[in-house]
């Protein structure tokens, strides 16, 4: 196959995950009811090359959806693409019922991607060429840039040794069985970085056990610090006297204990990034809208805090400490379809316990489809909460509180 030949549906994930697979000599788009604006159609073609250098894209205007009309531009699209091949994964019922009918009577190559499969099924001749295909892959950095974007940067570091990983695994689980008390002991600490005593060099921490911030009282929990000193996450730990002092002992864990939030962040990252369920997973990712190379002040940007890939499907997670409300669940639930198609999944993840606090906006993500990852999830640990974003299971009736 040299050619390939899509009907486009303006579905990204339609239009371009065969580009990603099979790398064409030439993407041709057979545009049934409406063309793409020419911002659309630059950003599809410099796609399609992408994968493929030198590679041409088309657009043809079917116009109507007869299948009259229909039948005359595909058969002039393939007699002039003899080595081509139709992909039938998006389009109208109408325009895939005629094309079928079309591939079934001319003998030409087509083919489908099956979602539940996760895989391309042929339809007509491509037996051999999708038996060599391996399963479909992608990363984060080439998800967005199939749903038209393009990744920018990152806010938070990651850990990327051997080294790291063990140390921060044994710090998410004291932070997931103690979530309820983590905020506080965050703000103590990140007060304390601020206005009394830290020496980036060494990592040395010291400040009052006690302290005011704006009229709210911050206190140092000596028991959480001793279990994180017993994990690993600092050292050094001194709390005799009413002062407190320690060393973190590496950059991470500093400003995992220095930023609220972000441990939330952290244990869905690890949770996805360092099992085998997934094949790619970033942490707070910032991309620009329309791929544009150099974001400016008047580009659409957004963030997400932990984006995953498994194959062709996509898991975009919004973290938020405190109870989210119903704005939170429809931004995070619009990104995932823009960027990641049909097959992603949003999911909110919480360190409240919003299946009991609040009801209504539980079930909400419930009707809308939105996994839920809440304060049991974080304790139940890393290894559930990647299984719970992999199957979702959300309560029929509100739980009774113990």
């Amino acid at each position: 196959m040299k050619t390939l030949i899509e009907f486009y549906v303006n579905e990204r994930f339609d239009d371009l995950s065969a580009v990603m697979v099979f790398r064409p000599e030439r993407a041709v788009f057979l545009c049934c009811g409406f063309m793409p604006d020419r911002a659309a159609r630059e950003s599809i073609a410099e796609f399609v090359a992408s994968f493929r250098e030198g590679a041409e894209t088309e657009f043809v205007n079917v116009g109507n959806r007869s299948v009259e009309t229909l039948f005359k531009k595909i058969t002039e699209t393939v007699e002039k693409y003899p080595d081509c091949a139709i992909d039938m994964t998006g389009g109208a019922p109408t325009v895939l019922v005629a094309a079928e009918r079309f591939c079934s009577e001319r003998k030409t190559k087509s083919f489908y991607y099956d979602d539940i499969r996760g895989k391309f099924r042929n339809i007509f001749g491509m037996e051999g060429q999708l038996s060599a295909v391996q399963e479909f892959r992608t990363d984060v950095r080439g998800l967005i840039e199939l749903g038209g974007g393009c990744v920018t940067g990152k806010k938070h570091s990651e850990p990327v040794s051997r080294a790291d990983i063990a140390a921060v695994r044994r710090l998410l689980d004291i932070y997931g069985a103690h979530v309820e008390e983590w905020n506080a002991l965050a703000e103590y600490v990140q007060y304390g970085c601020r206005h009394y005593y830290y020496e980036a060099e060494k990592r040395a921490f010291s400040a009052p056990s006690a302290v005011i911030n704006n009229r709210i009282p911050l206190k140092a929990n000596k028991r959480l610090l001793g279990y994180l000193e017993e994990a690993g996450a600092i050292a050094e730990l001194d709390t005799k006297g009413d002062h407190v002092g320690f060393r973190f002992t590496s950059d991470i864990a500093r400003e995992a204990l220095t930023t609220v939030g972000m441990c939330l962040e952290l244990f869905v990252y690890m949770s996805a990034a360092h099992c085998a369920h997934f094949d790619s997973a970033e942490m707070s990712v910032e991309f620009d809208w329309d791929g544009a190379k150099n974001p400016g002040f008047d580009d659409t940007t957004n963030e997400v805090d932990v984006i995953m890939t498994r194959g062709l499907n996509s898991y975009f997670v919004s973290c938020k400490t405190a109870r989210p409300d119903t704005r939170d669940l429809y931004e995070i639930h619009y990104l995932a379809k823009r960027f990641g198609g049909r097959n992603a999944r949003a999911v909110i993840a919480t360190a409240a316990d919003l299946s009991g606090e609040a009801w209504a906006i539980y079930r909400r993500a419930r009707e809308m489809g939105v996994c839920v990852i809440e304060r049991n999830d974080l304790r139940a640990g890393q290894q559930h909460t990647a299984e719970r974003i992999l199957e979702p299971k959300w309560y029929d009736e509100k739980p009774e509180q113990v």
